[in-house]
């Protein structure tokens, strides 16, 4: 019973002494929920870079107006039309180029 209460205090003093992570946390929040009369897109610049991001190449925009921007790109040989949420800066569609 002494060995046990002694090899347990041994480890939570051991424990104790473990260092401690000094850093600061960091955090990155960014939240967009569309307030202000849906006035404020991205540029289309920026949707071309969202559209980049989601692994398409040679990416050129289409059509830039209203709420939904169109980009032409390619990815794996093929070609897609893909549509872009203006506000939000999601893909809400792909179509295949035949």
């Amino acid at each position: 019973m002494i060995r046990m209460m002694i090899a347990a205090a041994g480890l939570s003093i051991g424990l104790m002494m473990m260092p401690v992570a000094t850093m600061p946390a960091k955090a990155d929040v960014n939240i967009s929920i569309g307030l202000g009369g849906g006035k404020h897109r991205i540029s289309c610049r920026r949707g071309a870079e969202i559209v980049e991001d989601y692994g398409f190449r040679h990416v050129r925009p289409r059509n830039c107006s209203g709420d939904r921007y169109k980009y032409l790109g390619r990815k794996r040989g093929d070609s897609f039309i893909i549509t872009l949420n203006s506000r939000r800066g999601r893909i809400v569609d792909v179509q295949r180029v035949w």
